[in-house]
């Protein structure tokens, strides 16, 4: 016969505190009394709530039961709230966004007539920059203990065997739990630059009134490798893509925005202003030349070509993955969406309403 269902006291979740029967809020949110165990009865415990956001603030937010957080120096209160943000108006510009590896994010603000209205670039340097020195002293940690370049495996040959020095590998692979302090702050560091990031983005759309911000839809994007002894790799797994698009859609919704998609094929690769494919500079790979020879910001480049495919498609009514086509049957396709395009159709527009003055 099987055995009886036991309880389980580990069962891998905080407790749920439901409202009345295990915690009880004070005025304002300033105090919260929670029914504890003290040994031999329940008791009601009044505790101050030291900080806590303005989420309940509206009165159109509906309290859910908050869970009991514990962790190894301290507990703290998690408390849900349902909201149902109302959309926020209709405008005639959008905030397009450019993820990349130089530069953490590239934004800009573009109307529905192709006008620029604002670019900036947005780059937590002195983030990058702890967090990039943990994963150095990672590196050499390992080619340490490896006896790769930089140092040698190290052993002890006391009575005539050799036995593994604590933190080495005679195998020569790495033992569990290899550096987890320096893991573990490194990625801290990261979530803490895809926090910062996420905030200015919105920032940016709440000081322009915006209602859309864009993106490049990454998912599935695998990155390929650098050349040999690049670093090219290693900052593929510092970038944050994936989280950013998930802070910001998070977010921007909550306050009633929406998040749109588009294709990310050769925004980068072509010429804002339609004069076809651009290099990069050899000397400095952030910067795209023209065919024109003129030398400009790649990442605002593809920044502002995400603004107009997202332009066209709701111009249009079609999918932006290209705008000219060829004059042969096959409908070949000769360029991409850039921003470009929406000038002409704002032109072509203008036109059409314009009444003409010949007999």
């Amino acid at each position: 016969d099987a055995r009886p269902p036991r309880l389980t006291a580990d069962t891998g979740v905080y407790p749920a505190l439901y409202q009345g029967q295990c915690i009880k809020f004070g005025d304002g949110y300033t105090t919260a009394e929670i029914k504890l165990w003290d040994g031999s009865d329940w008791t009601w415990h009044k505790i101050p709530v030291s900080g806590h956001r303005s989420r309940h603030l509206v009165d159109t937010n509906k309290r859910k039961s908050p869970s009991l957080v514990v962790s190894e120096r301290k507990c703290h209160l998690s408390v849900p709230f349902g909201i149902n943000p109302k959309d926020l108006p209709s405008k005639e510009k959008v905030l397009s966004v450019d993820l990349g590896i130089n530069t953490t994010a590239t934004v800009a603000v573009v109307s529905s007539t192709g006008t620029v209205m604002h670019r900036e670039f947005i780059h937590p340097s002195k983030d990058i920059d702890r967090r990039d020195s943990r994963l150095r002293r990672i590196s050499a940690k390992a080619s340490e203990t490896l006896g790769g370049k930089g140092g040698k495996k190290r052993c002890d040959q006391s009575r005539g065997n050799l036995r593994q020095v604590k933190g080495t590998s005679m195998k020569g692979k790495l033992y569990r739990g290899f550096c987890r302090p320096l893991y573990r702050k490194a990625t801290n560091i990261n979530r803490e630059i895809a926090q910062k990031v996420s905030r200015a983005i919105v920032n940016i759309a709440k000081s322009f009134d915006v209602q859309v911000i864009v993106f490049e839809n990454l998912s599935g994007w695998r990155p390929k490798g650098g050349k040999k002894r690049s670093t090219l790799k290693q900052r593929y797994h510092g970038w944050l893509k994936s989280r950013l698009q998930e802070l910001t859609e998070q977010k921007w919704s909550e306050l009633g925005g929406k998040v749109q998609y588009v294709l990310p094929h050769y925004t980068s690769k072509y010429a804002y202003d339609g004069s076809g494919q651009v290099r990069r500079d050899q000397k400095n790979y952030a910067l795209a030349v023209f065919s024109t020879g003129k030398r400009y910001n790649a990442d605002l480049n593809g920044t502002l070509n995400i603004a107009a495919r997202y332009w066209h498609k709701v111009l249009k009514g079609q999918k932006s993955r290209e705008v000219w086509l060829g004059k042969s049957s096959r409908h070949t396709p000769r360029i991409p969406v850039t921003l470009s395009a929406i000038w002409t159709l704002h032109l072509d527009c203008r036109g059409e309403d314009t009444p003409s003055t010949t007999s």
